[in-house]
């Protein structure tokens, strides 16, 4: 495990142990292998549909307009994702000598652009060379968080913006084919003079559907994997502070498998409304949608950095880390530094509902009276889609939370800078405890 002595890294993404802690308890077990294979198979398909996507894009005698942001949102993302695993890389060659071999270089660099599956790579190694040092099985988990950070990068800036334009060109845009593939050949019947049945035109198909619905899936799966990895990292990190809770795996920070699909769920139908939202506002107003995305982000950006201000000063690696967490949590919001905050997670849903509400708002002023096939649906499934994500994080609060959370005068601060759960003792003293 990489261990420092002092201080808090500057890095919101980079976690480690005070203290060289041997967990009585491996790390490292074949659901957790399971998980890794999942997670590579995954994040290859994901990057074969991308491929597909712009392949298909601009092959078309008719390609859509702004088909360049197609390309931007699949280099941008691999190549920051790159860019902070090399970051990685030099902060591991300065902690360990053996990080700093030639080998590891050229292979960081020469495969920067699949810079996550060199992390599940070394998970994966590390994680089956626990049995020969559990220390190892602590690298296991740091490595899986690596990748899930990496992997933020790959599905927020990257399959996001590309779902958006999915659904603004293969969905808003051709409303006339939805409606012939949903009304089929029965509505087109024509009597004059004989009755004919008229040949459709459809070119919707199961792929058409399939990889719109990966591509939420997969962002789903990165966002549970890394708040699973974050919660996991922090009770290896401070042991002490999770001694009270019941059961060796929420002591461990570990969820079981329906606790698992239960946040995986929550957040495909929350990062699913996000995306319809946003594609509705850029199609029906265009360039209109950056003034929500960014008004939002702006919030976001200073709500995190509030939150950074209540125990720490502020520094630029810090300013940065908040523009980049307001971006974050425009799809999802995060828990980085642990504990209770069930008012932040209230005051988060409401400015998502508000959002919501402004995007349908939006959408219904500018179809109204068109005739089109989604003018009165749309806003509805959006509606939808987001109760959809509230009732399965209710059910996961309220039936499979690791932590049993409780309500508490400071688990309802919104902007609180100490959100770990307290050690009995300090609850009763009044006491608190610093990251």
């Amino acid at each position: 495990m990489k261990m420092t002595s002092s201080g808090e890294s500057e890095d919101y993404t980079h976690y480690t142990p005070r203290l060289p802690r041997r967990d009585q308890h491996r790390q490292f077990t074949w659901l957790e292998g399971l998980l890794l294979a999942v997670l590579t198979v995954s994040y290859l398909l994901g990057y074969g549909i991308q491929i597909s996507i712009i392949v298909e894009k601009y092959s078309l005698e008719e390609p859509p307009k702004n088909r360049g942001l197609y390309l931007l949102f699949f280099f941008l993302p691999h190549l920051a994702a790159g860019l902070k695993n090399l970051q990685y890389h030099i902060r591991d060659s300065r902690e360990e000598d053996d990080e700093n071999s030639v080998i590891g270089w050229v292979v960081h660099v020469v495969f920067l652009p699949v810079s996550p599956l060199i992390r599940l790579v070394r998970a994966g190694m590390f994680g089956m060379a626990e049995k020969d040092n559990r220390e190892n099985g602590l690298r296991f988990v740091d490595e899986l968080l690596t990748a899930a950070v990496l992997r933020l990068f790959d599905v927020l800036l990257g399959d996001a913006p590309t779902l958006s334009l999915l659904l603004r060109d293969d969905v808003w845009a051709r409303s006339g084919e939805w409606k012939d593939l949903a009304g089929g050949q029965q509505g087109y019947l024509k009597c004059a003079p004989t009755c004919t049945r008229e040949e459709l035109d459809i070119t919707m198909d199961f792929w058409t559907v399939f990889r719109m619905f990966f591509l939420v899936s997969k962002m789903a799966q990165g966002v549970t994997s890394y708040l699973v990895a974050v919660k996991r990292f922090q009770r290896l990190q401070y042991p002490e502070h999770y001694e009270h809770l019941r059961g060796r795996h929420s002591r461990q920070g570990r969820l079981n498998i329906v606790a698992t699909f239960l946040l995986y769920f929550a957040n495909f139908f929350f990062i699913g409304s996000r995306v319809m939202g946003y594609s509705m506002v850029s199609y029906t107003w265009g360039p209109w949608v950056y003034l929500i995305l960014g008004g939002h982000w702006l919030i976001n950006s200073a709500w995190h950095l509030i939150t950074i201000l209540n125990t720490h000063g502020i520094t630029a690696a810090r300013s940065v880390s908040s523009l980049v967490m307001g971006g974050v949590w425009l799809f999802v919001i995060t828990n980085e530094q642990g504990g209770r905050q069930l008012g932040r997670f209230i005051l988060y849903y409401l400015l998502a509902f508000f959002e919501t509400a402004v995007c349908s708002f939006l959408w219904n002023v500018a179809m109204a009276g068109s005739g089109d096939f989604f003018a009165f649906k749309a806003s509805w499934a959006l509606l939808g889609v987001f109760m959809m994500a509230v009732l399965f994080l209710l059910v996961y609060y309220s039936l499979c939370h690791p932590g049993s959370p409780a309500i508490s005068s400071r688990g309802l601060l919104c902007c609180s800078g100490d959100r770990r759960d307290p050690l009995p003792d300090e609850e009763e003293e009044g006491e608190s405890t610093s990251v």
